[in-house]
């Protein structure tokens, strides 16, 4: 796809030329400001009956004046009367100090809250009035972002130092999505499974000023995150990345990342190498600290599994065991002849949920993906509808031949198009049926922890979206996932007028950053702002983020979260309100054009750069061909030369934080080009390898000799090139999971060219 065909997903960021005042989140009436100017002492009134979490807002909302006034501000549960101004917090019908009664306050949802200047003991005051605890921590950090402070993912930007006052506000504030999901944890070294918990609290305070209130936890089957027993056999195995391994040494770029480590690692968990039984405990005590402290700060957690891939280890009780075609090959699935009414499979299906159940009953639900492969099930899809009708009189909703109808015309299915698509709803119909049925019988949840579960359906085929609210349980929910990539949804948005969410609780998920594209910059909010758009329109409930690497998506991610309160807040807005309480209004314009050409080249990418830096061993050789660089990845290269030009216009902010905001992305692009010049290095090489190749054939051993050395000295320079462009980026990192972005580079790009050039140069110095 060129980019003139990008179409609306860039075209809606590029048009949208509305551009906020530093006030763009409160109208001229909000914005007036009353009270005593420089007020030297404040009052944050809280009840003594209050919940943690209220306590815990009146805490923050303390440290936030302090910081931001450099005002004494003290925490009490009545105004005294003798501070200069007070913030009264709690719900309605609790508010200390009879600041606001309970006949005085609108109605809020549990997740509403008020902002309302007000008078307490005589005095200027602010009542923060929540539906809910949870929901007075949110109009606290509503408060404090409209005092200027911005909320980036890896920390708060405070404005500069200004006198106290109070904003003449009286609003009701009210979610149009109210399950906003963010995803954590993961299967890769670059996303977030390399966190400790070291990185993820402060990541989830951040999570929690932009209002987030759920987020996905879980991991693939042979990750160490529960102790699991099936028919007296116990798991012998726990590894992390489908078992590869990231080691730290002296000559890789970015060394000085990883201080004394050996080797890339979670630092929650022991060293590679450690027992199964010392691994999986460790990642339990892990997973209920992460849980834990989300709920600290009024964040749920999803736990999200597989129920038909298991350990390799228990192949000798899955029915007719089948090795798994994923990376690593580590898990084992029911085979061909293990119909999904097997009772040895019913056993061990249901002692699984069980298992997740009992461990993690501090979840707020539980998901599982419907997806099935095996093409036995997938044969049995018509005895599968069946036996579903029998139950739930699906066939009446829909009948299953205009089900296989509509999928036939499905040709754009990511994989493989309509047969694909027939395929997969096929397995779907079975793999529905199998998850139902264990989740409906008497021997699961009602022997679990938790027998009052939430069942949350994952990537269900849209063709099979109406017969859901039949069959799915009354307090179940459904995530929809109807491509990788948001520009791709875009071409078959019509599709999602028919998600039943009146019916059925429904997020969708919007990917963020794509790990087939893998590593380099990208940037979605334009799609985005399209989709959210329509999910409004259609009902559709919140949203869940899909990406592994976090520092691109300060912008894409407080545009979901101001999307989620404002339905009339645009991309261009909150780009120009975060560069501007960030780096400064002379920023603002050279910035927005960096984005809209990372978001170009993102658009651009999500059709051929599928792949392209996807994190496994094949990296970059697969980029040896000798060929010259295609035209496709040099106007990639381009963009994001075009997107490096812009920043560079931007001028040096006089703040670090804006400093450092500049040179992020500044190493990002650079990055990016570099990447690319690797590339086209690796072809020159190739090429060269090829031209040696054809010389010896022809017995022309001087030309063969020749040509060789070219490609070791061509090599080399590869080499160089992706050490130079790793380096780069290892100079902006910012989190774990960009040193492990760093530490997979090393290995599948650094090495495996340092491999293929010590090929070649043993290959010359065989050469006649």
């Amino acid at each position: 796809m060129t980019r003139k065909q990008a179409g609306p997903a860039v075209m809606a960021l590029v048009g949208l030329a509305i551009v906020w005042t530093v006030e763009s989140r409160a109208s001229a009436e909000e914005s007036r400001t009353v009270g005593p100017a420089g007020a030297k002492s404040v009052e944050v009134v809280v009840a003594e009956s209050a919940k943690d979490i209220e306590r815990f807002a009146a805490e923050e909302l303390r440290r936030y004046l302090e910081r931001l006034f450099d005002a004494k501000a003290s925490i009490v549960s009545k105004p005294t009367g003798s501070a200069d101004a007070c913030f009264v917090l709690g719900m309605p019908g609790s508010l200390p100090g009879a600041c606001l009664s309970e006949a005085a306050c609108p109605r809020l949802s549990d997740q509403g809250f008020l902002l309302r200047k007000t008078n307490c003991a005589n005095k200027p005051a602010m009542a923060i009035v929540g539906g809910s605890p949870v929901a007075v921590m949110w109009g606290v950090y509503e408060l404090v972002e409209r005092y200027g402070v911005c909320y980036l993912l890896g920390g708060d930007v405070y404005p500069e130092r200004r006198e106290f006052s109070l904003p003449e506000i009286d609003r009701v504030f009210e979610p149009t999505f109210t399950m906003r999901w963010f995803k954590t944890m993961g299967d890769f070294a670059m996303g977030m499974e390399g966190w400790g918990m070291a990185d993820y609290r402060p990541f989830l305070d951040q999570l929690a000023k932009l209002k987030f209130n759920r987020i996905r936890v879980g991991g693939c089957p042979s990750a160490p995150f529960l102790d699991l027993r099936l028919k007296g056999v116990r798991r012998q195995s726990a590894v992390l990345w489908y078992g590869e391994h990231y080691p730290i040494t002296p000559d890789m770029p970015g060394r000085k990342l990883f201080g004394d480590a050996a080797e890339f690692w979670n630092p929650d968990l022991p060293p590679p190498g450690t027992s199964c039984e010392e691994m999986v405990a460790a990642g339990r005590r892990h997973m209920h600290a992460l849980i834990a402290y989300a709920r600290s700060r009024g964040i749920e957690a999803s736990s999200v599994w597989s129920i038909t891939d298991f350990p390799k280890e228990f192949r000798e009780v899955i029915p007719d065991a089948q090795t798994v075609n994923q990376l690593g090959q580590l898990t084992v699935a029911p085979g061909p002849s293990a119909r999904p009414d097997n009772p040895d499979l019913d056993e061990i299906g249901g002692t699984l949920i069980r298992t997740i159940l009992d461990e993690y009953p501090d979840a707020h639900s539980y998901g599982f993906p419907v997806g099935t492969e095996y093409p036995s099930w997938i044969e049995l899809h018509a005895w599968a509808w069946q036996e579903l009708d029998k139950l739930y009189g699906i066939e009446s909703v829909v009948p299953l031949a205009e089900v296989l109808r509509r999928a036939g015309q499905r040709a754009d299915h990511w994989e493989g198009g309509a047969a694909r698509s027939v395929m997969e709803v096929k397995g779907h119909i079975t793999g529905l049926y199998f998850l139902l049925r264990l989740w409906k019988s008497p021997d699961v949840l009602p022997k679990s922890r938790k027998p009052d579960a939430r069942l949350v359906v994952y990537e269900v085929a849209e063709e099979l979206w109406p017969i859901l609210p039949r069959i799915l349980p009354k307090n179940a929910e459904q995530s929809i996932v109807m491509d990788y990539n948001p520009t791709r949804v875009l071409r078959r948005r019509k599709v999602l007028a028919t998600v039943p969410a009146k019916e059925i609780p429904t997020t969708m998920v919007l990917t963020l950053h794509d790990d087939s594209v893998g590593m380099l910059p990208l940037l979605t909010t334009g799609a985005l702002h399209e989709l959210v758009g329509d999910m409004r329109k259609c009902g559709i409930q919140g949203f869940g983020t899909r990406q592994w690497m976090i520092s691109d998506h300060d912008p894409s991610v407080a545009y979901l979260s101001r999307a989620a309160w404002d339905a009339g807040v645009t991309p261009r807005a909150v780009y120009a309100d975060q560069v501007r309480a960030v780096c400064g209004e002379a920023a603002v314009e050279p910035m927005l054009e960096m984005f809209r050409e990372i978001e170009a080249v993102t658009t651009a990418l999500e059709d051929h750069g599928m792949g392209l830096t996807f994190p496994h061993a094949g990296v970059m050789i697969r980029q040896w061909s000798p060929e010259p660089m295609p035209k496709e990845l040099a106007d990639d290269r381009a963009a994001y030369q075009r997107a490096l030009a812009a920043v560079g216009r931007a001028p040096t902010p006089s703040r670090p934080e804006g400093k450092a905001y500049v040179q992020y992305w500044t190493g990002r692009l650079r990055f990016a080009v570099e990447y690319f010049d690797a590339i086209e290095a690796v072809k020159k090489a190739a090429t060269a390898e090829k031209a040696a190749n054809d010389a010896k054939a022809k017995g022309e051993n001087r030309e063969y000799r020749a040509k060789l050395a070219e490609a070791v000295e061509l090599a080399n320079a590869a080499h160089a090139a992706a050490f130079k462009a790793i380096d780069t980026f290892a100079g902006v990192a910012r989190n774990q999971a960009d040193r492990g972005a760093v530490a997979t580079m090393a290995e599948y790009v650094c090495r495996a060219l340092a491999r293929k050039t010590e090929s070649l140069r043993v290959e010359l110095d065989k050469a006649p």
